[in-house]
């Protein structure tokens, strides 16, 4: 497909969608061009998810993920007033909704630093695979700033309150191996290997149902915010909606003919 990007790389091989941030040279910090270009392909994806697109890897150009957002924009922002701040920021969770509501998975490939906004958008992936040499720090802190790009939503829900907390107040930087152990990252691979290896993940999603996928991702999507019975309910509505596929129908069939599954991760 045709990339009309200048600091970001969008590619769709075989059904997986790579976006690249693109400006190695700065550390690919989240601002300017790169913000909206994010913007537009996080739209681009989501009119092919499910239908050409069955998954989505996020990574960087050079030694790092992201740096963060742009100091030299944030300043501009910030001196034309907190109503300048607050319309960015409601630009951004747009973006953000978005990409969260993407009915695939979201593999975040981080080969290096994820600082701020960068580590914020690695924990709004489904999946974080991290290099060995990757560092992640909620660094908001160290300029005054509160996490945002969906971190005060994300990262409680992921290592719990008081850690959470622990990582803004302090705005600390945590190796590949401490992040791996808090539960922010699924694995820690090689330098060399992390983007082919979250690519490689991203591909085994193929044969799965996409529909049982988008309507599985929805409902955990929103599992905090619901009550037990409300849950149930979804889940239920989930289920009858996905029985009524002609995956699952075709799923079924294959096993009472005792032919192999159209999906089976284990056998990938």
């Amino acid at each position: 497909m045709a990339d009309p990007y200048t600091e970001l790389m969008l590619d769709v091989h075989d059904g997986v969608a790579t976006i690249t941030f693109n400006r190695p040279e700065a550390r690919n910090p989240l601002g300017g061009a790169m913000r909206e270009e994010f913007a537009d392909a996080v739209v681009r994806i989501g009119d092919m998810a499910g239908d050409t697109v069955y998954a989505v890897v996020l990574t960087g150009a050079g030694p790092a993920f992201c740096a963060g957002g742009d100091i030299k924009v944030l300043r501009e922002v910030s001196e034309n007033g907190p109503k300048a701040m607050r319309a960015r920021m409601t630009e951004s969770h747009a973006t953000l909704t978005r990409w969260l509501d993407l009915p695939v998975p979201t593999i975040a490939a981080v080969n290096g630093a994820a600082a701020g906004a960068g580590f914020s958008l690695a924990i709004a992936c489904d999946f974080v695979i991290a290099a060995r040499r990757a560092k992640f720090a909620m660094s908001f802190g160290k300029i005054g700033l509160v996490p945002d790009w969906g971190a005060m939503y994300t990262l409680p829900r992921l290592v719990g309150l008081q850690r959470a907390k622990e990582l803004v107040f302090t705005a600390r930087t945590l190796d590949a191996e401490e992040a791996h152990r808090l539960g922010l990252v699924l694995e820690v691979v090689a330098d060399d290997t992390v983007l082919e290896r979250a690519q490689a993940f991203a591909a085994r999603f193929r044969d799965a149902s996409p529909d049982a996928i988008a309507r599985a991702k929805r409902i955990m999507a929103a599992t905090f915010e619901t009550s037990r019975d409300e849950a149930f309910d979804t889940e239920a509505d989930g289920q009858a909606g996905a029985s009524a596929s002609a995956y699952h129908r075709a799923a079924l069939d294959r096993f009472l003919a005792k032919e192999p599954p159209l999906f089976d991760w284990d056998r990938d």
